[in-house]
């Protein structure tokens, strides 16, 4: 049997690793990383077409890692719908060009069994990697129809303090999954 596999997705700055790590371990389950982050903390930092290949293909090993895992779930800090849909904001598809369809059919390949979105609703946090500096570079609505748009089976978290999102993601999780 394989493992239920749930992915975090969501905006900027919205608790997406804090939340997946603290699920991994209320669930027993294994955890899987966002690429992206780490490999563009110690490359320069640039978006470019070079650099979102190796996020795509780094983010993609990551994901298949996860098949092998023997606990009963994998939680993922994002994974190639995020990709997906932040090759598709408006200011980095005029950058890059348009997302390549086979980002897309990798990211069709391996759809997680959940999708947790989640929302603005926690303060932001600046961060250097991202292009919004001090605001947040997509909108809530973005990532629910990115959800829609590729059919993925997702619920949007609607708590904004820490230990109730993680209440409310379990619980969920625990509805779905069974």
């Amino acid at each position: 049997m394989s493992a239920f596999r749930v992915t975090i997705i969501g905006a900027e700055s919205t608790g997406k690793t804090t939340l997946s790590r603290q699920l991994a371990d209320a669930l027993g389950g294994d955890w899987v990383c966002e690429f992206a982050r780490p490999y563009l903390e110690v490359t320069d930092g640039n978006v470019t077409l070079a650099s979102m290949d190796a996020i795509w293909h780094g983010q993609l090993a990551l994901q298949h890692s996860a098949h092998t895992s023997s606990r009963p779930y994998v939680v993922c800090d994002t994974d190639l719908f995020a990709t997906v849909g932040y090759w598709q904001l408006p200011h980095v598809t005029d950058a890059l060009g348009p997302c390549p369809d086979t980002l897309v059919r990798d990211a069709l390949h391996d759809v997680a069994d959940l999708y947790l979105v989640t929302q603005s609703n926690i303060p932001f946090e600046q961060d250097p990697l991202r292009y919004g500096g001090t605001i947040r570079e997509s909108l809530d609505t973005y990532w629910t129809a990115l959800c829609e748009r590729f059919h993925l089976p997702y619920v949007v978290i609607a708590s904004s303090e820490p230990d109730a999102r993680l209440d409310e993601a379990l619980t969920i999780i625990k509805e779905r999954s069974t």
